[in-house]
C-alpha cells in the first residue's frame, strides 16, 4: 500500500474514535463524558460565550443587556470582548508602570470595551456572590471610570436557578443576566444551558455567615469608628493580608464594601478589629 495513503488512513482512524461529528466522545476516567459535559467551572462557560461573542459579534449579548438592565449601550460602538482581563496590571504596564495599581492579579470574566463605554461582566455557575467579591465590583466600577474617564458599567452574570444575594441589587447594574437567556439567544446553545444547570443550592449558604452587621464601606467604617463602634471588619486574608494592604496603600478602602460583624470574638483570621482598620487607612493617609 502507498505510504501516504496508509498514513491517511490511520490519521482518519484515529479522527473517528476521538470524535464523531466534531464532538468528542468521552473518556473512561470519566464515566464516558467529556471534559466539556464535567466541568463547573464558570471560567469555562464565559470563554465560551467569548467564543460566540468573537464569531458573531457582540450586538445581540449587547441588545440583551440593555434591555434586561435598563441601560443604553450603544450598539453601532466597535466593540472588542475580552476575557480573563487583567485589566489594572496591564494598562499600568502601557502606562510605563505608573499610577496606582488598584489590584496587580485582579481579572475581569469577560469585559467589553468601546471608546464609549465599558461593559464588565462578573459571572457564577455552581454558586452564587459572595459578599466580599460584591465589595470589589463596587469598587471596579469607581476605579475603571477614575482610570478611563469611560462610562462604566458591572453586571453579574448566573444561573436562572440562583436567588439573588444579599447586596447584588446595590452593586450590580440592573438585575442579573441569566446563562438561561443567553442560551437562548444563541439557539439554545447546550453550552450555555449546562452553565444554567449546574447552580447547586447547597454551595449558596457557604458565603456570607459571618456577615452579622451587614457591608459597610470603609468611609462609614471611619465614622463608626469614630463614634466609638465596636466591631470587627472582615476582609480575606485579614489584616496583614495582601488584599487589605492594597485597599489601604491605593485608598480603595473609601468605596470598598466590607462585611461587619458586631461579634465579641472575630469569627477566623479574616476579620480583625475596627480600631485596627482604622489606624491602618489613616496610616495610610498619612503616608500620603
Amino acid at each position: 500500500m502507498n505510504r501516504n495513503r496508509l498514513c491517511r488512513g490511520l490519521r482518519v482512524k484515529r479522527n473517528n474514535v476521538r470524535a464523531k461529528g466534531g464532538r468528542c466522545m468521552g473518556f473512561s476516567y470519566l464515566n464516558g463524558l467529556s471534559w466539556a459535559e464535567v466541568t463547573r467551572e464558570e471560567r469555562f462557560f464565559c470563554q465560551h460565550l467569548y467564543s460566540l461573542l468573537r464569531k458573531d459579534g457582540p450586538t445581540t449579548f449587547l441588545a440583551y443587556v440593555n434591555r434586561k438592565v435598563g441601560i443604553s449601550l450603544p450598539l453601532d460602538a466597535a466593540w472588542e470582548p475580552a476575557y480573563e482581563a487583567c485589566f489594572y496590571r496591564d494598562l499600568r504596564y502601557l502606562k510605563g508602570r505608573t499610577g496606582p495599581l488598584f489590584s496587580p492579579k485582579r481579572t475581569f470574566d469577560l469585559c467589553l470595551f468601546s471608546q464609549q463605554a465599558i461593559l464588565i461582566v462578573e459571572a457564577k455557575a455552581q454558586q452564587s456572590f459572595d459578599g466580599e467579591q460584591l465589595g470589589s465590583f463596587a469598587a471596579d466600577r469607581d476605579q475603571v471610570r477614575e482610570l478611563t474617564g469611560v462610562a462604566t458599567y458591572v453586571v453579574g452574570l448566573a444561573s436562572s436557578a440562583c436567588p439573588t444575594a444579599i447586596g447584588c441589587n446595590e452593586v450590580f447594574d440592573g438585575p442579573l443576566l441569566t446563562w438561561r437567556d443567553l442560551a437562548s439567544l444563541y439557539g439554545g446553545d447546550a453550552t450555555l444551558l449546562r452553565a444554567d444547570a449546574v447552580f447547586d443550592p447547597d454551595q449558596r449558604d457557604t458565603w456570607g455567615k459571618n456577615n452579622q452587621g451587614g457591608h459597610m464601606t470603609g468611609e462609614e467604617l471611619l465614622s463608626a469608628f469614630a463614634r466609638g463602634d465596636s466591631l470587627f471588619v472582615g476582609r480575606r486574608g485579614g489584616l496583614c493580608g495582601p488584599l487589605f494592604a492594597e485597599d489601604a496603600r491605593s485608598g480603595s478602602w473609601r468605596t470598598r464594601r466590607y462585611e461587619t460583624t458586631p461579634s465579641s470574638t472575630p469569627p477566623n483570621d479574616n476579620w480583625f478589629r475596627l480600631e485596627d482598620f482604622a489606624k491602618a487607612v489613616t496610616a495610610g493617609m498619612s503616608e500620603a
